[in-house]
């Protein structure tokens, strides 16, 4: 069976693996979709994954076999790669934390231990059971390979709060940023604006509903003074994770407002804690997504109310080209539009 793997820094290569070894618990999972993320590339550039299963975690199958214990019936049935809902066992889920529940974080990451020694960039591959969710009829298979960062888009909506009439702004617009700036109108805020330094992005992401987008270095500031109550945004989601973003967001939040790191963790500098003491600035971070949010995702998609078709490309790309093309995007930034695999 054919699969690509990260083999080291920048060193991704197409190679034939063992099938996945089908056990109680499991079940294998023929692979239709899979997105290149830009985590891929961050660890494709550092050589670095939290798990094997990691390069390649976005991705829409059907059932082709099940463990034992599972009924013949799952098989053929169109899946998501998801989580399940908190174990209630671990130390987090017993003392009331479920939102942090081990299980979940590990099967997020794929560390937990019915994982594949491979992601998705991959013919087939093995997961939990607990793990799948079943696609809703009337999703199309590419929107459905865009559910599990819609699923962490949505999570970091819920952890801000936003509503009716806020002011937003969204730094960075890939493919999480531009799940944010939709969720966000969803969720009913007033404005919304978004910071990126490539040009096609900021067309994309005003197509997708953002008022107004600006390139990185203060072009954002005098909007930001003329729109809403003039005092700043409501609430700043980082979705670029680069350096200075979280410092600039900071900068761009009213007094009293939100600030959400988005899956990026980050180190605070005395300077950084003096501009949060001075401002009352509230962050939070957002970690992931919970099987809630997978499910919010879903609905908001059989709805029609979620259109993603917009952010991924149409044209589909091969395993063997899965290699060269995440090196380039690592040499020469991601592209407008998310690419997907069709293995």
């Amino acid at each position: 069976m054919r699969a690509v793997l990260l083999q080291g820094k920048m060193d991704a290569q197409l190679v034939e693996v063992p099938e996945p070894e089908l056990v109680a618990g499991s079940v294998i999972v023929e692979i239709d979709r899979s997105g290149i993320g830009g985590s891929d590339v961050e660890a494709f550039v550092s050589g670095e994954l939290p798990a094997p299963a990691w390069f390649g975690h976005e991705w829409v199958g059907r059932i082709v076999e099940v463990g034992a214990g599972l009924p013949d019936r799952f098989v053929g049935e169109p899946v998501i790669g998801a989580v399940p809902a908190p174990c209630g066992e671990c130390r987090p889920c017993q003392a009331g934390l479920g939102s942090h529940c081990v299980v979940v974080l590990e099967m997020i990451v794929g560390a937990d231990p019915l994982a594949s020694t491979h992601g998705a960039f991959a013919e087939r591959i093995r997961v939990d059971a607990r793990r799948i969710q079943r696609l809703p009829e009337g999703i199309d298979i590419n929107d459905a390979a865009l559910s599990e960062p819609a699923a962490v888009a949505i999570h970091a909506i819920e952890r801000s709060g936003v509503g009716i009439g806020d002011l937003v702004v969204v730094i960075g617009a890939g493919t999480i940023g531009l799940l944010v700036v939709e969720l966000a109108r969803i969720a009913g805020a007033a404005r919304v604006a978004a910071i990126d330094p490539e040009a096609a992005r900021r067309e994309l992401v005003c197509d997708l509903g953002a008022d107004a987008a600006f390139a990185p270095g203060g072009e954002i500031d005098g909007w930001l003074e003329r729109t809403g109550h003039g005092l700043g945004a409501d609430i700043v989601f980082d979705c670029s994770g680069s350096e200075g973003a979280l410092a600039a967001a900071i900068t761009q939040v009213r007094r009293g407002g939100s600030v959400i790191a988005v899956g990026v963790p980050s180190r605070t500098r005395d300077s950084l804690t003096s501009k949060l003491v001075e401002r009352e600035v509230t962050i939070r971070a957002s970690l992931g997504y919970s099987i809630a949010d997978v499910r919010r995702v879903l609905t908001l998609m059989a709805e029609d109310r979620l259109h993603v078709s917009r952010i991924y490309q149409d044209d589909l790309i091969g395993l063997s080209e899965v290699p060269g093309v995440i090196h380039h995007m690592a040499q020469h930034g991601r592209a407008a539009g998310k690419l997907l695999v069709a293995p």
